[in-house]
């Protein structure tokens, strides 16, 4: 009995473990919305980019950005400093992936996917689509 009872303390431990990040809401590499409204955006040269972004299909109501975390490339960068530009201007800006072959990887079984390579095109977004500030 004590036995059984370790092994499920010991495995309630490694699963508070591991969700722990997710529920500080710590920046996420999975699921990448094909098209987003970008908020932020962060370059860790050698190592990450990270996105400030809301996605579309949440409607426009839906104000509480979410942190994507991108491996690092140069073509990446190049695109992320553009897109930084225009909102440090004051420009709204539309995130758009791009699902071509190669450039995602599958995580598991719920259908996460990784985005792997710059396949992310920002666009202007219409002042339209700009949520209000409240």
């Amino acid at each position: 009995m004590k036995t059984l009872c370790n092994v499920v303390v010991v495995g309630y431990f490694w699963a508070v473990y591991s969700s722990w990040p997710g529920i500080q809401g710590w920046p996420t590499e999975r699921d990448l919305p094909d098209q987003f409204f970008l908020h932020a955006v962060n370059i860790d040269e050698p190592n990450n980019i990270y996105l400030w972004g809301t996605e579309f299909t949440q409607g426009l109501g839906q104000t509480e950005p979410r942190a994507y975390r991108l491996p690092y490339s140069p073509a990446l960068h190049d695109k992320v400093d553009k897109a930084t530009r225009k909102l440090r201007k004051g420009l709204p800006v539309i995130g758009q992936v791009a699902n071509t072959a190669g450039a995602i990887e599958e995580l598991g079984n719920l259908e996460q996917v990784q985005i792997r390579d710059a396949n992310i095109n920002f666009i202007d977004a219409p002042h339209s689509l700009v949520p209000g500030k409240n």
